[in-house]
């Protein structure tokens, strides 16, 4: 049995308003980026700072560097799939990043874990799997992912000696707080999937009103445990592509401060996305939490990459141009995505 997505039994101009919402949000955004240039143009600081980074642009890098950091949703991709059980081969890597990019989209419109449950519904009915093992092996990733980049962060922190502000280290810690907390909590009942169905047993089975909630958190308790016992093999292996995937955006990053002129230390910039990245879990479930994690990104390109204010906040600029071109591509998946079971 499977849990079917709400999103993907609807009709088709549903499904369109759901890529609208998101191209909406899109669009507010962009807005908001437009308005900001016109008022920093203004000032003789910023038009000259600007003048001089379009005399330095190389519109090339920056396509080339959109296409690189677009193409570590592959990564991403190959390390869910690493994680479902059993024989995946039959499911493609073009159709789980295809779906991922729809999650995206559905994270930018909405707050909260949106995207990763519609995504698990949608590679549900697209290869034919369980929802809630897709989900699970989905959350499995999404750990796996913020500890790779939470472990190279520290790694850089303590090997590089990074010249970061006292201010930060309170974030940091706050950030490695979570991704341990969630790490132990995921695999404890990953684990012990007995207690997730205490949970529900007690909270959801005496209410007739949350049958469907209640055996679905069954199912999922099932697929969490499933999903636990992969091996260690499966885990490392996932691990190997998380690092690809953000070996990819940090090798855009730097292809596109090359396209702005600038000259990042490789290092400081690792250290910087993989903080940002680390650091987003404590943002996730907030609404334009994009926002917070630009102005992080931003200045601690600054302190551990030695780029002037003007290249940093560039640079971010193209990350972020790069984020909302993917949630394009989301919406264009979603209204085109095939309503069918591969078999």
């Amino acid at each position: 049995m499977q849990v079917e997505a709400k999103l993907l039994d609807t009709p088709s101009n549903e499904t369109e308003g759901a890529a609208r919402r998101g191209l909406q949000s899109v669009g507010w955004m962009v807005a908001g980026l437009v308005l900001l240039l016109v008022v920093v143009s203004q000032t003789d600081v910023g038009a000259e700072a600007i003048t001089s980074l379009w005399s330095r642009l190389s519109l090339a890098r920056i396509l080339a560097a959109f296409s690189v950091m677009t193409a570590g949703f592959a990564f991403l991709a190959l390390r869910w799939r690493s994680l479902l059980p059993g024989d995946n081969r039959h499911i493609g890597i073009g159709g789980l990043t295809s779906i991922l990019l729809v999650g995206t989209l559905l994270n930018y419109a909405l707050p909260g874990p949106v995207g990763e449950v519609a995504a698990a519904a949608m590679a549900s009915r697209r290869y034919g799997i369980g929802a809630e093992l897709a989900l699970a092996a989905g959350l499995h990733a999404r750990f796996v992912g913020l500890g790779v980049a939470g472990s190279v962060a520290l790694l850089l922190l303590v090997v590089a000696d990074m010249p970061v502000a006292p201010e930060y280290f309170p974030w940091i810690a706050s950030a490695t707080t979570l991704i341990a907390t969630g790490v132990v909590f995921l695999t404890l009942i990953s684990s012990r999937p007995a207690i997730l169905r205490w949970v529900a047993d007690r909270v959801f089975q005496p209410f007739s009103m949350f049958g469907p909630l209640y055996r679905s958190l069954l199912r999922f308790a099932d697929a969490l445990g499933m999903v636990g016992r992969v091996g260690a093999r499966r885990y490392a292996i996932a691990s190997l592509w998380a690092f690809c995937g953000h070996g990819c955006v940090i090798g855009g990053i730097l292809i596109a401060a090359s396209g702005l002129g600038a000259e990042p230390a490789a290092a400081g910039l690792a250290f910087t996305y993989t903080v940002a990245t680390a650091g987003a879990v404590v943002l996730y479930a907030f609404p334009g939490s994009q926002v917070g994690w630009d102005g992080m990104f931003c200045a601690l390109l600054v302190t551990t990459t030695g780029v002037s204010m003007p290249d940093a906040l560039a640079m971010t600029l193209v990350v972020r141009i790069q984020q909302l071109l993917v949630v394009c591509l989301g919406a264009l998946v979603l209204i085109l995505s095939p309503q069918k079971v591969s078999k």
